[in-house]
Parts: structure tokens; C-alpha cells; sequence
């Protein structure tokens, strides 16, 4: 993650995360799901603003957001304190940009930046691989936060294989203005049903190739089935994706959100701009490339 300090105070700039891949292996002995899924950040971001203070104060932009005890972000302050000994405050401000309940990871990603800036505030000298085992306390995505851009997940989703990747893809997300509950997703997700388990090592293969073209054919997410018929709206912005020219079209994890893969960002920009017309939800003209992030 991207941050800026001045003068003690630090902002961070925490960004979204789409599926390439997600596969169902198995229901586990703790009542999770076993996945395999290949995440990859894109430059969508919240930021957050953090100070120190006598106590804990956490606000946001979105008056909506839920900012008591049960926030992730509160939880990661929480945690550090515990595991720190420290019962030092902070004032922190998330300005949020990344749609809630859309399968993009905007509050395990407020999570992992919030366990890093702190991190970085008190000095408190933990490594990032402390921070993830910290992470993975918190939620089964958040570890994948603290690394690397784009990575293998498995387990519950806290098991993560860094996959380095200098190739830049570009994307057009929609966000259809409602979120998608995962739990009721996974409750309605029926193991006995699937079958011909898809393998990872052809995504994998063809992310390193720099071909959006073959990459968009091994796009793959198991739990698209199931969103798709207990939310068929969902499936009309898949069929409007598919009057343009995407390499390939996926739902984000268990959604809302549906993005396609474009072969440039040239056109990745005259998409969005088309997409935006047909007044189907929220349009973002993302990359996998952070280079130009700005504060």
C-alpha cells in the first residue's frame, strides 16, 4: 500500500481487489468454504487519514457505514493495541470510494491498511509477515492486503502465494448500486453440483503472457451460477458487457460488481465511457498499475 506522511499525520491509500479466478474445492470442518482464487489490486482506492489522538475516533465519508465496534478498522486498532501492549489513540477518517457489498474487498482492504499505518505510527516494528498473521485474525481476505499486487489464495482465503506480475491489465468494473450478502451466496452455493474442478495453472499461465486476449479466456469464477439467479439483474449487466469488445467478463467475487478486461486502456476508456450511458450502476476505469497513484 501507497502512503504519505506529513508532520506525524499519514494517509494511505488502500485499494480494491478483483477475482481472476475463484474456485470451490470443498466445505470445510469449521464451516467454511475450501477456495482457491487468484486476487489482484487495482488502482480503485480508499484512503485514510490517520492522527494521532487522546482516544479511538474513527469517521467517514459515507454516512451509511457502520463505524462502531464492529468496523474492521476499529478491530485493527483493537488488535494492535492488545498484541502491541500500547494503548496509545488514534483519529482516523476513511474516505470511502470502494462500494460496499460488491465482492471488491474495500473493508478487509481499510483493515490491512489500518494494521499497517498504525504499524508505521507507533513504531511498533512488526514485519509483514506478523502483520498478515494479524490479518488473518480479522478476515479471510485481509492478508492478501498486506502483500504482494496480485497472489494465490487458498484455505478460507487467509493462505497466500505471492505471484509477482510486471504485466498491467486493464478493467471496466460496474457497481449496480446494491451489495450482495457472500454469506447468503455460500449458503445457497451447493457442493454436490460441481463438478469438473477448473485448474488454476492456465489463469496463472496466461496472466504472465501480457495477452489480455488468451488471460480472458481462463477467467473463472465458480460462485457465478449462483449470483446470477438470485440476483438476475445481475446477469442483464453481464449481457449489456457482452455488446462490447472485453477480452472476458467475470463477477468479482460473490459480487455485485461485475467487471470486464480490456486489451488497453485506451480501450478500457472508451468503454467506460459507453457503459456509463446505459445508466446501469457505478463505472470505474481501473489497471493492476500503481506507478502513477498520486496524493
Amino acid at each position: 500500500m501507497k502512503f504519505w506522511e506529513d508532520r506525524g499525520k499519514l494517509k494511505i491509500a488502500a485499494p480494491a481487489k478483483i477475482n481472476l479466478f475463484l474456485e470451490i474445492l470443498g466445505k470445510r470442518p469449521d464451516g467454511y468454504h475450501e477456495i482457491e482464487t487468484v486476487m489482484q489490486k487495482v488502482c480503485l482506492y480508499d484512503y485514510l487519514y490517520l492522527e494521532d489522538n487522546e482516544g479511538l475516533e474513527f469517521s467517514c465519508s459515507n454516512p451509511g457505514l457502520e463505524t462502531g465496534e464492529n468496523n474492521l478498522i476499529i478491530k485493527a486498532v483493537r488488535l494492535l493495541q492488545k498484541e502491541s501492549g500500547i494503548s496509545r489513540g488514534v483519529k482516523i477518517f476513511l474516505e470511502k470510494n470502494i462500494p460496499v457489498g460488491a465482492g471488491l474487498g474495500g473493508g478487509s482492504s481499510d483493515a490491512a491498511a489500518t494494521l499497517i499505518g498504525i504499524n508505521k505510527m507507533w513504531r511498533l516494528g512488526y514485519d509483514s509477515e506478523k502483520l498478515m498473521l494479524f490479518a488473518s485474525r480479522l478476515g479471510s481476505d485481509v492478508p492478501f492486503f498486506i502483500g504482494e499486487n496480485t497472489a494465490v489464495c487458498r484455505g478460507r482465503g487467509e493462505i497466500i502465494q505471492p505471484f509477482p506480475s510486471r504485466v498491467i491489465y486493464h478493467y471496466v468494473i460496474v457497481y449496480p448500486g446494491f451489495e450482495v450478502s457472500t454469506a447468503t451466496i455460500y449458503k445457497n452455493f451447493k457442493i454436490g453440483l460441481t463438478k469438473n474442478l477448473k485448474d488454476v495453472s492456465f489463469t496463472l499461465r496466461f496472466l504472465e503472457a501480457d495477452d489480455a486476449t488468451l488471460l480472458g479466456k481462463y477467467l473463472h469464477n465458480r460462485l457465478e451460477d449462483v449470483v446470477f439467479k438470485l440476483y438476475p439483474q445481475l446477469e442483464e449487466i453481464r449481457q449489456k458487457f457482452r455488446k462490447f469488445d472485453f477480452c472476458g467478463v467475470l463477477l468479482s467475487g460473490s459480487g455485485s460488481a461485475v467487471y470486464g478486461l480490456c486489451r488497453s486502456g485506451s480501450d478500457a476508456n472508451n468503454i467506460g465511457q459507453k457503459l456509463k450511458t446505459f445508466g446501469i450502476g457505478d463505472v470505474f476505469v481501473v489497471a493492476s498499475d500503481f506507478e502513477g497513484i498520486t496524493k
